[in-house]
């Protein structure tokens, strides 16, 4: 499975509108062409004012072919229409799953204030493989047993490469905060951390929100 992981920032104040838009026109359009939405979000911490959707494909050709498909359908010109004056930038990557967690088995618990904690880490050149490797054998146990819910584990295959993305899914900050204590503080952790930190160049997060038609709630 690949994942087309795309963000949008939104002119402030047109939020609703554009939210709206995609519920009601864009998805059913895209669901008609092929595509299976996986999640989709504001931006809670981070560059606010945006959404992120992330989309599962069979492989890039698939994905390739049904975008065309859908570029063709007229009624995907009048949709793109009515949010284009509500954009300002977009972006995307593609990530590739990995066999830490089969991606998007757990789709959330449907919590009033649930979110995804996005994490972005920047790997050494050529270390990826080693770093998911360590990760799925050291790490893993230990937020398993602190309660942790994986999403997604996903390596990046365009943008900036030598990238993992995770998604951890969260009932509540409160949550977040005591399992989050419970994992660091595992003897474990730190001989994770030592198997594995020297391979981390950057980190970065951000929490996202599901919006009311996101399949991860």
């Amino acid at each position: 499975m690949i994942v087309d992981a795309r963000t949008y920032a939104i002119q402030p104040g047109q939020m609703p509108a554009f939210l709206k838009n995609v519920e009601e026109v864009g998805q059913p359009l895209q669901r008609k062409h092929g595509f299976e939405p996986a999640g989709y979000f504001t931006v809670e911490t981070g560059a606010i004012n945006s959404v992120v959707h992330y989309w599962k494909w069979e492989n890039a050709q698939v994905r390739q072919d049904c975008r065309a498909s859908l570029y063709n359908d007229p009624e995907w010109t009048d949709y793109r229409n009515g949010s284009s004056d509500k954009l300002v930038s977009q972006q995307n990557r593609l990530l590739q799953a990995t066999d830490v967690v089969e991606p998007f088995s757990f789709m959330g618990n449907g919590s009033a204030k649930g979110f995804v904690d996005e994490r972005t880490y920047t790997i050494q050149y050529a270390q990826v493989p080693n770093y998911v490797a360590v990760t799925k054998a050291l790490a893993k146990p230990v937020v398993d047993d602190a309660g942790w819910q994986l999403i997604g584990y996903f390596s990046s295959i365009t943008g900036k490469i030598n990238q993992v993305v995770h998604l951890w899914y969260w009932d509540s900050q409160a949550q977040r905060e005591e399992r989050q204590m419970k994992a660091v503080t595992d003897p474990r952790w730190q001989i994770y951390q030592a198997g594995n930190g020297h391979r981390v160049v950057d980190q970065q997060n951000r929490y996202l929100v599901p919006t009311s038609f996101s399949p991860i709630k």
